[in-house]
């Protein structure tokens, strides 16, 4: 039965759709197969068979019909066997995505990192009379997670689907947990709602349809609203008291 225990996870419900069609075609073929034997005998009355070759037939026709259950069976616990494989696979898979999002929390730089590159840019900004903007991104949490893991892992999501959406000169740091600020050089305010509206959809898509979170996205812009180092700081991790 080796060969035909050759299913593939991805074929999975096929087979399965497969097996009730089968099931469903011979159920039907060994009803006829009875009814037409049971009707030759009611209807034919010169008809006369012997008892043994009666017999022979009720026999054979039985262990058919058990050859077929058999197999049915045996098809069955194959299915539900790699249904028990894919679940342990997914379960895995969703364990390892966990661990990773949280060690990718756990990797971002922090608000000591953050004001260091806030001056450094800053500086650079003000030599060259270029642009820099910030987005700081806020998420919050469904009620529905209440377990730490899965908030980390819901943060990990985000936080992938904003550094998609950057380039290579951006960095991203967190404030505190679910609060992470953007620097953006050489970025003005047009170009910062560009890539604000660029990391919102990307935010939009990993939550998918799950509703995970909710999230707002704030603009700071030096120099139209921050003059200094401080004060976009400030800016950026307080938007609402601005």
């Amino acid at each position: 039965m080796l060969i035909f225990d050759r299913i593939r996870l991805q074929d999975l419900d096929r087979r399965n759709w497969q097996l009730w069609i089968l099931a469903i075609v011979m159920i039907v073929v060994l009803a006829g197969g009875l009814a037409l034997h049971m009707y030759t005998l009611a209807t034919a009355p010169g008809l006369s068979l012997s008892r043994g070759a009666m017999l022979e037939g009720i026999v054979s026709f039985c262990v058919l019909a058990l050859l077929f259950v058999g197999y049915l069976i045996d098809r069955q616990m194959v299915i539900a066997h790699l249904r028990r494989e894919l679940s342990e696979e997914r379960k895995i898979n969703l364990e390892r995505r966990m661990k990773g999002n949280k060690e990718l929390i756990q990797t971002l730089f922090g608000p000591g990192q953050f004001c260091d590159r806030l001056a450094m840019e800053l500086q650079r900004a003000t030599n060259s009379r270029l642009p820099l903007a910030g987005l700081t991104i806020s998420l919050e949490v469904s009620p529905g997670l209440s377990d730490i893991d899965d908030i980390y892992s819901t943060f990990g999501e985000a936080v992938k689907a904003m550094m998609g959406k950057l380039r290579a000169e951006d960095s991203i740091y967190q404030y505190t947990p679910g609060v992470f600020g953007i620097l953006l050089p050489k970025t003005g305010p047009d170009m910062a709602r560009g890539v604000a509206v660029r990391v919102a959809d990307g935010l939009n898509e990993a939550m998918g349809f799950s509703k995970r979170y909710s999230f707002e996205i704030h603009i700071t812009n030096y120099p139209d609203q921050a003059k200094t180092a401080p004060e976009m700081e400030r800016m950026m991790r307080a938007p609402g008291d601005r």
